[in-house]
């Protein structure tokens, strides 16, 4: 997932959660525990093994064997 994806997810989140929490859905400590949350979901590393578009690719060629004449 790209950065500013995760950017908006979060904040989409955060703004969920202070709706929920102004119209009394959730407690104060509720929509902290929330906001927090996604502040850990936020900071999360993706995943490592991921393909990057910038980076280099190397293709190992191999040598034709040499005909003995």
């Amino acid at each position: 997932m790209t950065t500013w994806l995760r950017g908006v997810l979060w904040v989409v989140w955060l703004a969920s959660a202070f709706w929920l929490w102004h119209v009394g859905a959730l407690g104060v400590g509720s929509a902290l525990a929330a906001g927090l949350l996604s502040l850990v979901l936020l900071i999360w590393p993706g995943p490592a093994n991921r393909r990057r578009r910038s980076s280099l690719q190397y293709v190992e060629m191999g040598k034709e064997p040499v005909s003995l004449r």
